[in-house]
């Protein structure tokens, strides 16, 4: 009888599942349910999962009678995890002009590192006209990853009939005081150029953006790099062409009123002016980054303005954007800044963002 017990068999279950994710933080330990008849005597320990693969883990038991015995068992340590692409959500080119559409494009996997990419879809640039394409990159273990961007082929010449520059000029005093003139079309306040719902821009204006917009975006480039944070321009300029199409995508999918609060009506939008930026990403969340932090309490040393800041709707006209950014020069920037307090143009100026 007593070397009856003294063999008895230990029993234990394994979770059913003994496939773990890449990188995962597990022990030797973490796969047994329950035990009967007797305990684990090796010790608890992490799994290696920094490699992919089968790796054999081996347990000693001791049932209640002082016998031991070994037990062993496979896991399998898997990529889960999709590569990461980073790109530009829009590209423009004038027809006729190819460019490389993976030319800014990277994808960067957990295991592989850095990944190919693929264009997906149909695409001309020979014609005029906006293409929706998609951004395809999948690593070694069939994670795939599926961005859209569009592609935006415009034409060569912008019709003068669509242009408002033999308008006369005109002056105006604002609300607040401040002298605003109209000249060719293009409003200035103060000698700061004014585009928003109120106040337009003919659809000739503009052909890049600024060099003082840039040299200022590359000088906060460098702050936010010493500060270890990474900034990237995803949209700067854009035409009144561009914008055309953009806006009317908008009101195509989701309405006139809805698009009215995320995106300008062509000659209405601040990209256009050329000193307009988005930075980083196009989402709210952006906010919560450490580079959406930075820029907010930052972006003045540098001329640049958190153009649409949070509970400034009624005011913009704009809901609230932490990626969006206008220079407009330290010496306004420090103004509207207001400790952190943001202020908007409209508010500073005096004046509104309606349309007619």
């Amino acid at each position: 009888m007593w070397l009856y017990l003294y063999y008895q068999k230990i029993e234990f279950v394994l979770a059913k599942d003994l496939t773990v994710p890449y990188n995962s933080s597990i022990t030797n330990l973490s796969f047994i349910e329950n035990i009967k008849n007797g305990k684990i005597l090796t010790k608890e320990e992490k799994i290696d999962t920094t490699k992919l693969g089968t790796k054999k883990i081996t347990l000693t038991f001791q049932n209640q009678y002082g016998r031991k015995e070994n037990q062993t068992f496979a896991i399998t340590v898997v990529d889960i995890t999709p590569p990461e692409i980073k790109f530009q959500e829009n590209l423009t080119t004038i027809e006729g002009n190819e460019i490389d559409l993976l030319k800014d494009v990277t994808a960067f996997d957990d295991v592989d590192q850095e990944v190919k990419v693929l264009v997906e879809g149909t695409y001309d640039f020979q014609k005029v006209g906006t293409y929706s394409l998609s951004y395809v990159a999948k690593d070694q273990s069939g994670n795939e990853t599926k961005k859209e961007f569009t592609l935006t082929v415009e034409q060569k010449k912008v019709p003068q009939s669509n242009t408002n520059t033999n308008q006369p000029d005109t002056t105006f005093t604002t609300s607040k005081g401040f002298q605003g003139t109209t000249k060719n079309g293009v409003t200035y306040i103060d000698g700061v150029l004014i585009a928003n719902k109120t106040y337009s821009l003919p659809s000739n204006y503009g052909n890049g953006l600024t060099q003082d917009t840039m040299n200022a975006f590359n000088e906060m480039k460098n702050g936010a790099k010493t500060a270890g944070l990474n900034i990237e321009i995803i949209s700067g300029f854009r035409s009144y062409n561009k914008q055309n199409t953009i806006y009317n995508n908008y009101v195509a999918r989701d309405g006139k009123t809805a698009a009215d609060r995320y995106s300008a009506r062509p000659g209405h939008s601040e990209h256009q002016t050329g000193m307009a930026v988005d930075i980083n990403s196009l989402y709210t969340s952006f906010e919560n980054t450490a580079e959406g932090k930075w820029l907010s309490a930052n972006s003045y040393q540098y001329g640049f303005i958190l153009r649409y800041p949070k509970d400034g709707e009624n005011i913009t006209g704009y809901m609230y954007e932490p990626w969006h950014f206008r220079y407009v020069g330290k010496d306004l920037a420090t103004k509207l800044y207001n400790n952190g307090s943001w202020i908007t143009l409209e508010e500073y100026f005096g004046i509104t963002s309606q349309y007619e």
